[in-house]
């Protein structure tokens, strides 16, 4: 004999719930298994949703790697905004404009900047909190 894992009732060894407990957790975990099988997938859903097939064949081009490399290098991988260690090359002009696109292998489009300064640039994961404040 030994005691449930949930009401610690006795009941006979090999088992672990009692009756009762068994048909809860049973439930319990046919609701979480449900709720993991609808969830799969989603995640970074909105990353992916505006991204055009486009922009990521470009983002992954020799073209783009050399020419950000480059203009890393010669940035000395220093932030162009606040002087931190740069990590990524932000295009001033959005290449989701035609005249962006146009710009998008131009040096004079480019910065090279840390993420925390291209989060900024991009308006990301800013808190309603502060919204609400201001």
């Amino acid at each position: 004999m030994k005691l449930c894992k949930r009401c610690n009732k006795l009941i006979s060894y090999p088992r672990v719930y009692c009756t009762k407990c068994e048909a809860v957790v049973n439930k319990a975990r046919a609701i979480q298994l449900n709720e993991l099988n609808n969830n799969r997938g989603r995640g970074n859903s909105k990353g992916r949703a505006y991204r055009d097939p486009k922009y990521r064949r470009f983002y992954k081009s020799k073209q783009w790697h050399d020419l950000s490399k480059s203009y890393m290098l010669k940035q000395h991988y220093k932030c162009e905004v606040c002087g931190a260690i740069a990590s990524e090359v932000h295009h001033k002009e959005p290449i989701q404009t035609p005249s962006g696109w146009n710009k998008r292998l131009d040096y004079n489009n480019l910065k090279a900047v840390c993420v925390r300064c291209h989060n900024k640039e991009h308006n990301r994961f800013n808190s309603r909190k502060k919204d609400v404040r201001n």
